[in-house]
């Protein structure tokens, strides 16, 4: 899985956790921050890249990457997503609300093509859905920014951590954590 599809996956992701777990009938608009992105590489077996990430407001964040693929990746890796919850305050602990573990090509032809291809497509090279094994290659991304401020109004308070990886057997080959805040607007 290439590095910033997984950013940009576990963002989407979040949100499509957000909008699930909540349960919908709250008229409360909340505010969702996005706190922290922490990377998780290998030894660069994988990926080279570089990537910028900039917080446009509360509620816009904006993309751009270029990376180069260095293995071809096919079933043999699997994407591992988790999504976990804890009340706002801070010493409350993370209760997993979401693990999910699918095969890539599998993960390519379901969540990726159903959440994520076709808003990326116009700002990118990534592959399409039905490209796996992804060969190696070198991928670009420009100026994709993801809004929030529709789901506001579905979402759940607390506090968030999601995970996004790229697994070969047990062992993360790439990955992103990302945390952020949902409370209700101000």
């Amino acid at each position: 899985m290439l590095q910033y599809q997984a950013i940009i996956r576990c963002t989407g992701i979040t949100v499509i956790a957000l909008l699930l777990l909540s349960n919908g009938a709250t008229a409360q608009k909340y505010e969702v921050h996005l706190d922290k992105l922490e990377r998780l590489d290998s030894d660069g077996d994988y990926f080279t890249y570089n990537y910028t990430f900039e917080k446009v407001s509360e509620m816009k964040m904006s993309f751009s990457a270029n990376i180069q693929q260095h293995k071809e990746l096919d079933d043999s890796y699997t994407v591992k997503a988790m999504m976990a919850r804890a009340e706002l305050a801070e010493e409350s602990e993370y209760e997993v609300m979401l693990d999910l573990r699918k095969p890539l090509c599998d993960w390519m032809r379901t969540i990726y093509k159903t959440y994520f291809y076709d808003e990326l497509k116009a700002v990118s090279n990534m592959p399409t859905p039905e490209t796996c094994p992804l060969p190696v290659a070198e991928y670009w991304m420009k100026d994709y920014v993801f809004d929030v401020e529709p789901y506001q109004e579905m979402m759940t308070e607390g506090r968030w951590k999601t995970e996004m990886m790229l697994m070969k057997g047990e062992k993360a080959c790439s990955g992103i954590v990302l945390w952020s805040t949902v409370k209700p607007a101000s």
